[in-house]
């Protein structure tokens, strides 16, 4: 994935949380922002290693160590679905060949999918 993409999708998926969710602009300011960005790289990473590697279950396996994480921490699962459920949409949006394009929001669907069945979200 290029770098320019990966940061249009996380700029993207930024300003979105922040739309959505004003008062996260209030609680933690400019250094929340840069964590959500930096918290979106790290998901664009893992798609793209798991995409190199053509190993399904990095990505799956991280998704479900940072719902650990994250839950242990009071952010709710629901979060990230919400922000996978984003990238997938501003994928759409970048240049990028159409398989590895498809192999991301697969992964991202899966782990979707999975996230909801061990939370009961869905």
């Amino acid at each position: 994935m290029k770098t320019e993409a990966k940061q249009y999708i996380t700029d993207k998926v930024t300003k979105e949380f922040y739309i959505r969710y004003p008062w996260l602009e209030e609680k933690f300011g400019e250094k929340g922002k840069k964590h959500t960005r930096e918290d979106n790289d790290h998901h664009l990473n893992h798609l793209e290693l798991s995409y190199k590697r053509k190993d399904e279950s990095f990505f799956s396996d991280y998704t479900v160590w940072l719902n650990d994480v994250l839950v242990s921490r009071g952010v709710g699962t629901k979060l990230i679905i919400e922000n996978y459920e984003m990238i997938g949409r501003y994928l759409q949006e970048v240049d990028m060949h159409g398989d590895e394009r498809d192999y991301y929001i697969r992964l991202l669907e899966s782990s979707i999918a999975h996230l909801k069945r061990i939370t009961d979200t869905g």
